[in-house]
């Protein structure tokens, strides 16, 4: 009999992790980000399971998405150094990666309270035997397994390593789930028990990193630019810019993480995305202009001069689909991510603290778009991520940080909307798998931004927007502040009368 040992892994390297995997391997090897998650609401009609298990039906559907997924096969092996390696998994266990928990009975205020709490104790989660067991996991909640009305409904929540996956591909976790939940493919012959061997499921195919796609192009300039600003003496440098207010400064500890959950109905989804389209913007530029004037206005002028947000951008538009099995990239599960820096000048700081009408939020949210355009349109030409393959310590990059300033106030991520399932079924008493809410989250995130705030969407439907931060950073009353400028602001943006 054989065990699945570290040596195991390590005789099954597949390839290194790329620059932009090394990041978030390099993070959570030291312990300042675990990972990277997105919360489904799913509903189902009792006959349409068939008479099966609710659990069964789970575990097939969640084996064979693993099945097609060769990263979700893959442990992490010398992640806490600079040539971390991903390596083939000989088993899969779904009893480490597949909880279930039933809480029938409890009051919905109590169980979105429980949600996020199991959510936060998820994020803060470091993963074990990561050389030999796959970075993820899939917890579902559900409310009553045998309802009254006989729908049953469930919060499944995918956590996943960064280094394996960005936001964008838990979207297409939950894609994959869902189409597989309606129409099985059937218990995989690989899988016994709770087992699952992963052996010729293309793992050997693992997704190349995307530096090998995307062709990044450096400059001179920019290099010696950076340098400069890094290993120059502060003197040399001539007068610095204001430095960006982000809480407290960069801590690991304690690295526990908070969230915040706030639902935009889809009729104020509806408004606010036409009106977006009628003020030459888009979604995310708009909360980037938002999120502004909540903390302009939270925020005393003397503690903050300055504001700083990001933006991470989808790299999957850049990559040529020619070259892919599939032919598309947009299916691509894996980390595909580059960024952009966003800084505000003092008279729109001093528009927003003085209670902004809303073209003024307009005029910034466009106006950000607009500059958004112009840096996709320049990637991948002199991109920040084009740097990362210079960094000669990932460990002592991180641990150089802690006790300086945050370089960001905020960061909006937006990984687009996903299809909530088939519309024709949902009045029918025989109604298959349904995905009624989306909501990514991002955990404590030791060096980065002080807020983290996470879009994701169902197609005609609502959007989640989850605030994270790390605990002791910033504090409990601003972060309900932010979320209540935002619900009230997108009401009244999408036309709907209080």
């Amino acid at each position: 009999m054989t065990t699945n040992t570290g040596m195991e892994a390590l005789e099954n390297p597949i390839r290194p992790l790329g620059p932009s995997e090394m990041y978030s391997a390099s993070r959570h090897a030291v312990g300042f980000y675990k990972c990277v998650a997105n919360t489904c609401r799913y509903s189902v009609s009792l006959p349409a399971l068939g008479g099966q298990a609710l659990r069964d039906v789970l575990d097939t559907a969640v084996a064979n998405v693993v099945l097609d997924i060769p990263s979700l096969s893959v442990g992490i092996v010398g992640e806490d150094s600079n040539r971390a390696q991903f390596a083939q998994c000989p088993s899969i266990d779904l009893e480490h990666h597949l909880e279930y928990m039933e809480k029938g009975g409890v009051e919905p205020g109590t169980l979105h309270s429980m949600l996020l709490r199991i959510l936060e104790n998820q994020h803060d989660q470091s993963w074990p035997e990561i050389e030999r067991r796959p970075p993820w996991k899939l917890t579902v909640v559900v409310r009553d397994p045998a309802p009254e009305n006989g729908i049953i409904v469930l919060d499944a929540m995918f956590a996943v390593h960064h280094a394996v996956a960005d936001g964008r591909s838990t979207a297409l976790f939950h894609s994959k789930l869902l189409n597989e939940l309606n129409h099985s493919s059937g218990r995989p012959a690989q899988l016994v028990g709770r087992v699952l061997d992963p052996k010729g499921a293309g793992v050997s195919e693992l997704v190349r990193p995307q530096e090998e796609f995307v062709g990044f192009s450096l400059s001179w300039g920019l290099l010696l630019k950076m340098l400069w600003r890094e290993l120059a003496p502060v003197w040399l440098q001539g007068q610095q810019p204001a430095i960006p207010w982000g809480g407290k400064v960069i801590t690991p500890s304690p690295c526990r993480t908070r969230l915040r959950l706030v639902t935009v109905p889809a009729v104020t989804v509806a408004g606010v995305l036409a009106a977006c389209r009628d003020n030459q913007t888009t979604l995310t530029p708009l909360i980037h202009a938002l999120a502004l004037e909540s903390f302009a206005r939270q925020v005393p002028r003397e503690e903050a001069a300055a504001f700083h947000s990001s933006t991470p951008i989808d790299l999957r538009p850049f990559i040529d689909s020619d070259s892919l099995p599939g032919g598309s990239s947009r299916g691509l599960f894996g980390v595909f991510v580059t960024g952009q820096y966003h800084s505000f000048d003092a008279s729109t700081i001093a528009t927003m603290r003085a209670a902004p009408s809303k073209d003024e939020i307009w005029r910034v949210a466009a106006g950000l778009r607009h500059s958004m355009k112009a840096h996709i349109n320049n990637i991948p030409r002199n991109d920040i991520m084009s740097l990362l393959g210079w960094i000669p310590d990932w460990r002592r990059f991180w641990l150089s940080k802690v006790g300086k300033p945050r370089q960001h106030t905020w960061e909006v991520s937006n990984v687009g909307s996903m299809p909530g399932g088939q519309a024709e079924m949902k009045e029918s008493s025989c109604r298959g798998w349904q995905i009624e809410r989306s909501a990514m989250s991002q955990g404590a995130t030791v060096t980065g931004a002080a807020i983290s705030i996470s879009v994701s969407g169902i197609a005609g439907g609502e959007i989640g927007i989850v605030l994270g931060w790390q605990e002791g950073v910033v504090n409990q009353d601003m972060v309900d502040a932010l979320a209540a400028d935002l619900e009230d602001w997108l009401a009244r943006l999408g036309g709907v009368p209080k």
